[in-house]
């Protein structure tokens, strides 16, 4: 899993090791080493300050620039997939459970996002696999195993 961030440059994760190339030289910038488990999503913020790494031990936040680790987030399960808000100070986690945003000034959960299904249907509930905001950040979209995607409108109180 490849995730761009401005030219030349991109993350690479391999295992429990996420990796900062350089494309013109084709050589390592970095390596990003602080999981315990396996790493499955890797995202850029918007601003390409930060970097969220996630897996099967929780949420990673790194500052690139430094080249650290700023913080960890507990997810509570494994996350799929990641996504920074493209507008406000936002990092959303796809999990097996349910999707979490967090605030990353408070370093909390703001919310949990869990979707409406039918006990009827039977079997397990359906686990989302990938979020991606809108480009106003209004909206948010996921995919789950049912072969639903599911838009969830985000409103902040005033």
């Amino acid at each position: 899993m490849l995730s761009f961030f401005g030219v030349p440059h991109f993350i690479s994760q391999l295992t429990n090791i996420q990796q900062e190339w350089d494309l013109n030289t084709l050589s390592v910038n970095a390596d990003y080493v602080g999981h315990n488990g396996y790493v499955s999503a890797v995202t850029i913020a918007p601003d390409a300050t930060l970097c969220a790494s996630g897996g099967k031990d929780g949420i990673i936040v790194w500052d690139l620039s430094g080249k650290k680790v700023l913080f960890t987030l507990p997810s509570g399960d494994v996350v799929h997939d990641l996504a920074f808000s493209p507008n406000r100070y936002w990092l959303c986690a796809a999990t097996s459970a349910s999707i979490k945003i967090y605030n990353l000034q408070s370093q909390s959960l703001m919310d949990e996002l869990k979707p409406e299904v039918s006990s009827a249907a039977g079997g397990k509930e359906p686990e989302c696999i990938s979020v991606a905001w809108s480009a106003d950040g209004q909206s948010l979209f996921s995919g789950y195993t049912d072969n639903l995607i599911r838009v969830w409108q985000v409103m902040t109180s005033s």
